[in-house]
């Protein structure tokens, strides 16, 4: 298997358009959660506070859509499942043990066979290999950060960020006094059918074990748990609808097939167009603009999210292409030498 020697280096300029709240917590505190921010520099040069979308997070979102896509076009109509020690490593980045080292024939074997640990990097038993992207925060184009963004951005620049932000209060309510869900409840007078016990099966009545509890003080703790209402209320603190945030990725060095790694990655996460915890609710739901520029070239458009689709321009379309062929050559390689792959990262060539 080989790459193509033409290396890249430039950026991706992204810009998110919030269809949905936003949530990316900070703190929290009881029921109320907030926003996560960080201390800027003002364009006076006066130190204020701005919210900020984590660039961690957005290259944990693609890494996990790149892996999911890596493996899932190996596998062709099954699912891959590797060793937990692997899974870690293309999900998560992996972990270095023992002393810290640098094998070159092995970084190169490795980016090779799995461009996308060449592009999202990882801990290889002992040795770190770097990743080649930098991924950027998420900044929200307003008037705290209207002298750091672009000024071809989208967005208002007149309005604050908390002017951007609200709460939205939701209520867990107790199910166990819904008198139309309480035929499926247990009857609390009735005794039950516990789990075996020490190699025993019985129905309990009183205490936990079978015996009459010893003290008062005991029953009345446990009704008291029991009659404990489980209804909450709780807030959390949101990016509005419709808000913009600007974000920038590097890249350095990449061949056309890792551009496509990365291009797949993005067109896989395009599937759940979410950022944030709590797309379970539809929060941080986006469209995505993006423009790539080549060092000492002319940005050009690179790609686009929304109305439940990807269009990839010529340059993200092209690179796509490049790393799926190498995918179906690889899956046929596979196929006929199944443990290449782990031998490969674990440093063993094989002949």
């Amino acid at each position: 298997m080989s790459t193509s020697t033409n290396l890249l280096s430039g950026r991706l300029e992204a810009v998110y358009t919030l269809l949905s709240p936003l949530s990316h917590i900070g703190d929290s505190h009881g029921p109320e959660s907030f926003l996560a921010t960080q201390e800027i520099l003002d364009a006076n040069g006066n130190a204020t506070e701005v919210f900020v979308y984590s660039g961690n997070a957005f290259r944990g979102m693609w890494r996990d859509a790149s892996t999911r896509y890596f493996l899932d076009n190996l596998g062709s109509s099954a699912i891959i499942q590797v060793p937990l020690e692997l899974f870690h490593l293309f999900f998560s980045g992996g972990a270095i043990g023992g002393a810290q080292t640098v094998d070159i024939d092995q970084a190169r074997r490795i980016r090779e066979m799995v461009p996308h640990l060449s592009v999202f990097g990882g801990g290889v038993g002992n040795m770190l290999l770097p990743g080649k992207i930098n991924v950027g925060e998420g900044l929200p184009v307003c008037r705290e950060l209207a002298h750091v963004i672009p000024d071809a951005c989208p967005g208002n620049r007149s309005l604050s960020w908390r002017q951007m932000t609200t709460e939205v209060s939701y209520t867990r309510k107790d199910d166990a006094k819904d008198e139309l869900l309480r035929p499926y409840l247990c009857d609390p007078s009735t005794p039950q059918l516990e789990e075996p016990k020490q190699g025993q099966m019985a129905l309990l009545e009183d205490g936990e074990d079978g015996r009459e509890d010893k003290t008062e003080t005991k029953k009345q703790s446990k009704k008291s748990e029991k009659d404990r209402p489980q209804q909450m209320r709780y807030t959390i603190e949101v990016f509005c609808r419709g808000a913009v945030l600007w974000q920038e990725t590097t890249f350095q060095d990449m061949t056309e097939i890792e551009l496509g790694v990365l291009v797949a990655a993005i067109a896989e996460w395009s599937k759940m167009p979410y950022l944030g915890g709590q797309a379970r609710i539809g929060m941080g739901k986006v469209k995505v603009d993006m423009d790539w520029e080549l060092w000492g070239q002319e940005k050009e458009h690179f790609l686009s999210v929304g109305d439940g689709r990807c269009l990839l321009y010529p340059p993200a379309k092209e690179a796509k292409e490049k790393y799926d062929e190498f995918l179906r050559k690889y899956a046929g390689y596979l196929e006929e030498r199944r443990d290449l792959l782990v031998k490969a990262i674990g440093g063993k060539v094989v002949g």
